[in-house]
């Protein structure tokens, strides 16, 4: 009689992986960066479906342009998730960008022009992102010089204020089903304009706790987290997940994941947004456009972490001016006695209708 088939002993990639970072997170092996080592082995499985002169090309560029700077930026303490990703996409377009060379018949030696406007034309704007590639490429001799142009987008996507404030009063509802950390995400996004990918990396230390006022900071500045948002996060704090095991030794995360010592993957909370029905990109800009209708917009940008020129441009976008900014002063700060009607607060960025 046959012996019964038992289960394969032998320990999946995905195991070995969180057995190392739990050493790691515990000083049993010396720290590296993972991201670094993800990337590497994601850009040998890429150039395995490449030509042999395509895969040095693609080889060569991603060590002395991604990995070089990914190891400066490690050694300094400044990695971060982001350049991770971007090193990925931007080599990704590299890729489709000479798969597409090859489609019309030619070589990157025999790039032209016309290869170049063809490639931008014919795609999304991400493929603008081939441009260092392209550049790189050219300035060491093997692509001719091109011109290879920035392209944007001819639309800004945003939802309406409606959306928006419906997006709130769907996170804030316990009987939506949307876990505490992912509904904190998403009212970082919606109130603060905070992009996924800089919640998911939050640390406690942002939080502060004073009495009766809950503050979070995004730059040096805190901001007042009003009711009934406070109360969200306070029970987030209290219950914070995956925190009563091994795997966080001295937790520093708002948003601890599942990996040792590593904060909740922002693919996570994206999707679950998404999931409810939240276009990410259209929301922080409805956000951002809010910000401005309330506030100056260097008063934004310093305060949510964001450049003069993002904040501006929506405050154009927005249509607010100068004076919009007295107008609504005044009507805050105008005796109660000259206007003979009761004083209104001082608007806020979460002081929002729900």
């Amino acid at each position: 009689m046959d012996s019964p088939t038992r289960p394969s002993r032998n320990p999946t990639p995905e195991k070995v992986a969180f057995l190392r970072e739990l050493c790691i997170e515990h000083h049993i092996l010396e720290p590296v960066n993972l991201d670094i080592e993800r990337f590497q082995t994601w850009l040998e499985a890429k150039l395995h479906s490449l030509p042999a002169e395509d895969a040095r090309l693609i080889q060569q560029y991603a060590r002395w342009v991604h990995l070089n700077r990914m190891r400066q930026l490690d050694s300094s303490g400044a990695m971060k998730k982001a350049t991770f990703l971007s090193a990925k996409q931007s080599t990704t377009m590299a890729i489709g960008f000479l798969v597409h060379l090859r489609q019309r018949g030619t070589t990157p030696r025999a790039c032209s022009q016309a290869d170049v406007d063809q490639w931008l034309d014919s795609g999304p704007t991400t493929r603008s992102l081939a441009r260092s590639f392209v550049r790189w490429a050219g300035q060491h001799g093997h692509l001719p010089p091109v011109d290879f142009p920035y392209r944007v987008a001819n639309t800004t996507p945003v939802i309406s204020q409606q959306q928006r404030l419906e997006h709130i009063r769907n996170l804030l509802n316990p009987r939506a089903g949307i876990p505490g950390a992912e509904s904190i995400a998403g009212l970082f996004l919606l109130l603060y304009a905070q992009p996924i990918t800089r919640v998911a990396q939050m640390r406690l230390e942002q939080i502060e706790d004073i009495g009766e006022r809950l503050t979070v900071s995004f730059t040096g500045d805190r901001l007042e987290i009003p009711p009934p948002f406070d109360g969200i996060v306070r029970a987030h704090l209290k219950a914070l997940p995956n925190s009563n095991t091994s795997a966080h030794l001295g937790n520093k995360w708002l948003f601890p994941g599942v990996q040792p010592g590593k904060h909740m993957h922002q693919g996570t909370i994206m999707n679950r947004l998404r999931d409810s029905g939240i276009d990410l990109l259209g929301a922080r800009n409805a956000s951002l456009r809010a910000l401005v209708l309330e506030m100056p917009a260097p008063v934004v940008a310093d305060a949510f972490n964001y450049s003069y020129t993002i904040t501006d441009r929506h405050r154009r976008d927005a249509g607010a001016t100068f004076g919009n900014y007295v107008a609504r002063r005044s009507e805050t700060t105008t005796s109660p006695r000259e206007r003979n009607t009761p004083r209104r607060p001082r608007p806020s960025p979460a002081s929002y209708p729900l």
